[in-house]
C-alpha cells in the first residue's frame, strides 16, 4: 500500500491519538539515529494504540506509535494500517521478520505486511540488495539467512518461488548495510556448489529498476535487428527469381568476384553484404539460372543443399 508523505506527515502532527510508548529511564527520549520507521498494513480497524503496542513491544521497546485514520469520517476510522517506530533499529527488523507475511491478525484474511516507510530513503534497499542463485532448492529461507548471517544484520531474506509455492532454485537478501552485501558477494559468489545444482552458488548485487528497463531495450534492440536483417537477406534473395536471364548470369559473376560497388549498382540487395553472404549470393544466382531453365514446379531455389541453410544452422 502506498501512502502519501503529506498525509502521513499530517497525521503524524495532527490529533491521531499518537503516542509515544515505553519512554522509561532505559531510553532516550529519541530512538537511536538508524532507527526505522516502519509502515504496517493488515491490522484490525477496531485496534487501538494499546492493542498495537502490546503487539509490538514483543521484539522491543516502542518509541511512538501512529493510527492512520480516515478523517473525512466523524469520529476519524482507522485504516487498518499505522507507522511504528521502535527505540532501536534490530527492534525494528526482528518485528519484520517476525510479523511480515506471517501473523495474520483476529478478524483478518490475510497476514501483516510490515516494511520500511516510503519516507525512509536514506540507505536505499537497490544498494544494499543482493540476488543469489543456484541455491539447493530444499533450502528454506532460515537456511539461506544462516548462510549470509556471518556478514551482517539481514533485513529480508526471501526465497523466489513458482505459482505451486516450490523453490525456484534464487532468492533475494537485503541487508542493513551495503557493506555488509559487499562483504557476502565476496566471501560466497562461487564458494560452493549446492545440492542440485549444476554449477557454484551466484551471489551478486540484484538489479535496479533501471537496469532491468536497459536490458528490456536492449533486448528490443537486438530482436529488431535480427528481424530487420533477416528480412532484407530473404527478401532480397526470394526476389532472385525475378530477374531475368542476363542479369542472373551477371549477379553470378559480380558476387563471385566480391566487387561490392558492381553489385551495390546491379541491385540494392548488394549493399551490407558480407563475404559468406556474397558466397551464398553467387551460388543462389547459379541455382535461379538453373531453375529459370528446369522444368515448371521444380525450383533449384529450395534446395536443402543452399549454403544459406547451412550458414544457418
Amino acid at each position: 500500500m502506498s501512502i502519501d508523505l503529506e498525509e502521513e506527515l499530517s497525521w503524524t502532527e495532527g490529533n491521531l491519538r499518537s503516542k509515544k510508548m515505553n519512554g522509561t529511564l532505559d531510553h532516550p527520549d529519541q530512538p537511536d539515529i538508524d532507527s526505522i520507521k516502519m509502515f504496517v498494513g493488515q491490522v484490525p480497524r477496531n485496534w487501538s494504540e494499546k492493542e498495537l503496542q502490546e503487539l509490538f513491544v514483543q521484539y522491543g521497546a516502542v518509541f511512538e506509535i501512529n493510527i492512520l485514520r480516515d478523517r473525512s469520517q466523524n469520529p476519524p476510522q482507522s485504516k487498518g494500517c499505522c507507522f511504528v517506530t521502535f527505540y532501536t533499529r534490530k527492534a525494528a527488523l526482528d518485528a519484520q521478520n517476525a510479523l511480515h507475511n506471517m501473523k495474520v491478525l483476529p478478524g483478518m484474511h490475510h497476514p501483516i505486511q510490515m516494511k520500511p516507510a516510503d519516507s525512509e530513503k536514506n540507505n536505499a534497499v537497490e544498494d544494499r540488495k543482493l540476488f543469489v542463485g543456484m541455491i539447493s532448492k530444499k533450502c528454506s529461507e532460515n537456511e539461506i539467512r544462516s548462510m549470509f548471517a556471518p556478514y551482517g544484520q539481514i533485513e529480508e531474506c526471501r526465497i523466489l518461488r513458482g505459482p505451486d509455492g516450490l523453490s525456484r532454485g534464487c532468492a533475494f537478501i537485503t541487508y542493513t548495510a551495503r557493506s555488509m552485501a559487499q562483504n557476502a558477494t565476496r566471501a560466497m559468489h562461487q564458494s560452493q556448489t549446492m545440492e542440485g545444482c549444476s554449477s557454484p552458488i551466484v551471489v551478486k548485487f540484484a538489479d535496479t529498476q533501471r537496469d532491468k528497463e536497459q536490458k528490456r531495450i536492449t533486448q528490443q534492440l537486438q530482436q529488431q535487428m535480427q528481424q530487420m536483417s533477416a528480412a532484407n537477406v530473404w527478401g532480397n534473395l526470394a526476389g532472385l527469381n525475378t530477374l531475368g536471364p542476363q542479369y542472373l548470369a551477371l549477379l553470378q559473376q559480380t558476387a563471385s568476384s566480391g566487387n561490392l560497388n558492381s553489385l551495390s549498382g546491379l541491385h540494392p540487395m548488394g549493399s551490407g553484404l558480407n563475404a559468406m553472404q556474397l558466397q551464398n549470393l553467387a551460388a543462389l544466382a547459379a541455382a535461379a539460372t538453373a531453375g529459370q531453365n528446369a522444368p515448371s514446379g521444380s525450383s533449384s531455389l529450395t534446395t536443402s543443399s543452399s549454403p544459406l541453410r547451412s550458414e544457418e544452422h
